[in-house]
């Protein structure tokens, strides 16, 4: 026999075969002394009584035409026939360990009209001979056996029927979808583990991918196996679990996002002592403590160290960087303005102008015909509010706040991050052993068998 075609959706076994029927017919008896000692004959088929068998389990057809195959009579009344061909016959398909299944056919031959008591079929052998067998290159045959099988009617408990039922017990060569399927899917799933070491603008973008790799994975194996919800293949749950695993690192990838971005409030005392001091020990990181986090974190405890001596040079240097504006006009208007200084100054503010005593002079035009005027205060006046400006703080207390804010939730997103990626290993390495049980029991059922 050799296998053609194991169709999985349909469920339709299909082989090339031939039958061995030996049955005794007295009427075809003779004596080869009379006949020039001939000892057997070969006649066509269509010219002899045969027995009726039909493929009880047939897909297609029930009865074949076996006319063109010829017989072999011997002198003592036994006929020797071999009809052959292509059969189809239904097939029930267990998935639930594909590609790693084991499947069991059979093929059934026996009387549709005659029961025992009229014509009886028996099996001569145990197994199906595979002399001429040819090595399938998606199925591989385990083992064979054939039994006779009875069985009757309600209306008629006297009557049994005969059938001799051939038992063909198939592997699936998984090496294919190993290397097509299943390594491709593993890749996938490592490459997965690695949104928790990538960048926050570059997690969404390779969730996604994984998320329609596994999507496509699941496409390609749905198209082979049959439309049916008695059995779910495993490599179907391995890919949903896996994609759910994806969809689920995406929501937690936008939980850490968030944590990244969070700068107008501190981390809770109750999540940074737990979180990041016991939590961060517990999977390797640096753990932070939370008293110095604390302090760091409030601003009341921050107190600028007082420097006169710094505070002095910055005032010089303003002083060099900011001349009088009295230098920046010409001797022509600088004289106006102190000869008006003289005129107006008066005994009772001690010869000096008031403080706030303003001169508007007017200017030459300049090039493009404009005459600005000029807009004067009292100088010494200037000279004192300068020379009491405090110089500018480079940075407010509320933007360190906010900065130091967002460094702990920021060492938070990394503790997540750490934490969510050992959870994921573990849920992918669960899902990959339970994946391979079953080739794993093939190894040890065969090495027991081998030892034994």
């Amino acid at each position: 026999m050799h296998i053609k075609e194991l169709d999985v959706r349909s469920q339709i076994f299909t082989t090339t075969g031939l039958l061995i029927l030996e049955w005794m017919d007295e009427r075809l008896r003779w004596s080869p002394e009379d006949h020039n000692d001939l000892k057997e004959i070969f006649i066509e088929a269509e010219k002899l009584w045969r027995p009726e068998f039909a493929v009880i389990n047939g897909a297609e057809k029930i009865y074949e035409e076996y006319d063109p195959f010829r017989a072999v009579i011997n002198y003592n009344g036994t006929v020797h026939w071999e009809p052959g061909g292509v059969f189809k016959t239904m097939c029930a398909i267990d998935i639930t360990f594909y590609p790693f299944d084991e499947q069991m056919c059979k093929l059934q031959f026996g009387a549709w009209s005659y029961h025992t008591h009229k014509m009886n079929l028996y099996n001569s052998s145990t197994t199906v001979n595979k002399d001429t067998y040819n090595e399938n290159g998606e199925w591989h045959i385990d083992r064979t056996e054939v039994l006779r099988e009875t069985f009757a009617y309600e209306c008629c408990p006297n009557e049994p029927f005969a059938n001799v039922a051939f038992h063909i017990y198939l592997r699936r060569r998984h090496t294919f979808y190993v290397m097509n399927v299943i390594l491709p899917s593993i890749m996938t799933s490592v490459l997965l583990l690695s949104i928790f070491f990538c960048t926050p603008g570059q997690k969404v973008q390779i969730g996604v991918v994984v998320l329609l790799s596994f999507r496509i994975f699941l496409l390609n194996v749905s198209a082979d196996i049959p439309k049916t919800s008695d059995h779910i293949p495993l490599l179907g749950i391995y890919l949903t679990c896996t994609m759910a695993i994806t969809t689920m690192s995406m929501v937690l990838t936008v939980f850490v996002l968030n944590l990244h971005h969070i700068t107008d409030r501190p981390v809770p005392d109750w999540a940074r002592r737990f979180i990041l001091l016991y939590l961060a020990r517990m999977l390797g990181m640096n753990a932070t403590s939370p008293n110095a986090t604390a302090s760091s974190n409030d601003p009341l405890k921050r107190k600028p160290k007082a420097d006169p001596a710094k505070d002095a040079r910055m005032n010089n240097a303003f002083f060099r960087r900011r001349p009088s504006p009295l230098m920046e006009i010409d001797s022509e208007e600088r004289s106006a303005i102190i000869e008006l200084q003289h005129r107006n100054a008066s005994p009772s503010n001690g010869g000096a102008l008031p403080p706030h005593t303003h001169f508007d002079i007017p200017r030459a035009p300049n090039r493009e015909g404009f005459t600005p005027d000029i807009s004067v205060q009292s100088p010494m006046l200037s000279g004192y509010s300068r020379l009491h400006r405090a110089p500018e703080s480079p940075s407010t207390p509320a933007e360190e706040k906010i900065e130091d804010y967002s460094k702990d939730w920021k060492r938070m997103a990394e503790v997540f991050d750490r934490l969510f990626f050992w959870l994921f290993l573990l849920a992918i390495l669960i899902s990959t052993l339970v994946l391979f049980h079953p080739l794993t029991n093939v190894f040890v059922t065969s090495s027991s068998a081998s030892r034994r």
